[in-house]
């Protein structure tokens, strides 16, 4: 169907909160008590000791392979279908809408979710992802909208691939976004709903580029003995330690302070600045959660206004986060009230370091980067699968651009918009983090937590000053105070001939990740990996 209208979207989702309102079965905006009373009445839903709710959702991932926007594909007769079922659907449930802000209090961005009564655990968390408006909003940026049909019970006993559901992103030119998502309830489609339209709007209006990045603030002693502020952006695949290395704190001592800004993405500015999204909540992976590594995340998942999906409760209402009997994909969205250490701010007005989370057994533990470097492997993406994105694939190392799902449009456009940023950006340093493993086999070692953040330590406190040529193409740091030499070296744990070799193919599949993405692509990203 040739030329069709995106504007049926936002008619669809207006009709159907209207119709509602005026059939009496709408609840428009409720409070956090009225919330939580809604949450009581969804079947399957926990209350826990903790005061706090446990819900299931189907699936228990995002749905990726099922999802198509409306920049790279072209909509028609599918669509029209799937708003008529939409809206023939939604007539019969009772509603729920919540207005929500996006980004800071003066973005002039706001989000619209509405969901079935018997979803309300969407609302009860996605509510506390975003702020809360200061007046009513009367025409919503973006709109999401969650319905289900007889397809929904029967997902239930299938694996991802083989369930019948159907995501739809409206992408409209003036800035308006709507997603519809049909056979689907969680939480993270909601999330990413809005992540995805920031990461669209932001290159598109020339805001930025959207990262899918933590972002940390340290006030932190430096190894010469004075105190300064540095703001750091950590970027990630799902799962590969972004919350973890955002969240923990590394301030210990005399004034030292450790701020999370956010945990999970926003707009790096020409001017080298960082605009967060989320300004009410942090959504959590709370697999193997514990006090000892991760007391931040831990305490907050024991608060009565979070909102956890996927975790198992025990018969007497405790959680046990080393239970993955349905799946290790736990989730839980926390206020940002709840964590001790969440900013006040969620913006930061300069950005000194930009640091790519990675996993593999060639890579160091910690490498400084080039400006070019950096941006081509962005575009490689290299991380390791999660049960966040296809649970049939967790744990195999895979490619995502830019690290992220959710890019629309010319892939070549969008890294070249990043280089011509960060070119404008002199101060940035780039550093790649592996938070997996290097060697393999019987001589594979494991890089723990406690190694990578005793790296991040002694890097923000400026103790990494000398740095060295690594076989691997990068640099590496002569020495690391609380961390063992080998885990910048694990061309060590190879002979000379089979590191080499391994090397090679390594960057044989970089290169092609590059070449891929195009001629449009800058020369300087496109020179970075030579073709072996």
């Amino acid at each position: 169907m040739a030329g069709f209208d995106l504007e049926r979207f936002v008619k669809t989702a207006d009709r159907i909160r209207n119709t509602a309102r005026k059939e009496g079965r709408l609840t428009d905006n409720p409070t956090e008590d009225v919330l939580r009373e809604l949450m009581m009445k969804e079947p399957g839903i926990r209350e826990t000791k903790y005061c706090n709710f446990a819900a299931e959702s189907e699936p228990s991932s995002r749905s990726a392979m099922f999802t198509k926007n409306s920049v790279d594909s072209q909509f028609g007769l599918d669509e029209e279908k799937m708003l008529a079922e939409c809206e023939a659907c939604l007539a019969k449930e009772k509603l729920i809408c919540v207005d929500r802000i996006v980004g800071n209090d003066n973005s002039g961005t706001s989000v619209r979710l509405i969901v079935p009564e018997r979803f309300a655990h969407i609302a009860g968390g996605g509510a506390n992802l975003f702020g809360v408006p200061r007046s009513p909003v009367k025409t919503p940026t973006y709109q999401i909208v969650f319905f289900a049909d007889e397809a929904f019970a029967t997902n239930q006993s299938k694996p991802l691939p083989e369930k019948d559901i159907t995501i739809r992103l409206a992408m409209l030119e003036d800035g308006r976004y709507v997603k519809v998502i049909r056979n689907g309830n969680y939480t993270g489609e909601y999330k990413k709903g809005v992540f995805a339209a920031e990461d669209w709007f932001a290159k598109k209006t020339g805001k930025g580029i959207f990262l899918h990045a933590g972002c940390r603030t340290d006030y932190l002693e430096s190894v010469h003995g004075d105190y300064s502020w540095t703001s750091t952006l950590l970027v990630a695949l799902s799962a590969n330690g972004k919350t973890t290395t955002s969240c923990k704190i590394l301030a210990r001592k005399g004034n030292e302070q450790s701020w999370l800004v956010q945990d999970d993405g926003g707009t790096l500015t020409p001017q080298g600045g960082f605009l967060g999204f989320e300004a009410g909540g942090v959504f959590v992976k709370t697999e193997a959660v514990n006090p000892g590594q991760q007391q931040e995340i831990y305490y907050g998942l024991m608060k009565p206004s979070t909102v956890c999906e996927n975790v198992f409760v025990t018969p007497d209402g405790d959680y046990d986060f080393y239970n993955f009997q349905k799946t290790s994909n736990g989730r839980a969205v926390v206020c940002r009230r709840d964590f001790m250490h969440a900013s006040r701010n969620i913006d930061v007005e300069r950005v000194d370091n930009l640091i790519l989370i990675t996993r593999g057994p060639l890579i160091p533990a910690i490498s400084k980067l080039t400006r070019e470097q950096a941006a081509a492997l962005m575009i490689l993406g290299q991380a390791m699968e999660s049960s966040a994105g296809d649970p049939t694939r967790a744990g195999t190392i895979r490619s995502e651009f830019f690290y992220d799902p959710f890019v629309a449009g010319s892939l070549a456009q969008h890294a070249n918009c990043f280089y011509d940023i960060v070119r404008g950006l002199p101060h940035l340093n780039y550093y790649l983090l592996n938070t997996g493993w290097v060697g393999e086999g019987e001589h594979y070692l494991d890089i723990r937590l406690e190694f990578t953040m005793g790296i991040l330590d002694s890097l923000l406190r400026g103790g990494l000053e000398d740095w060295t040529a690594s076989p691997t193409g990068f640099q590496v740091p002569r020495a690391v105070r609380s961390v063992d030499d080998i885990y910048s070296h694990p061309e060590k744990l190879y002979s000379q001939s089979e590191f080499q070799e391994k090397l090679n193919e390594l960057n044989r599949m970089r290169y092609d990740a590059v070449e891929k993405v195009g001629g449009e692509l800058h020369p300087s990203i496109r020179r970075v990996f030579d073709k072996v």
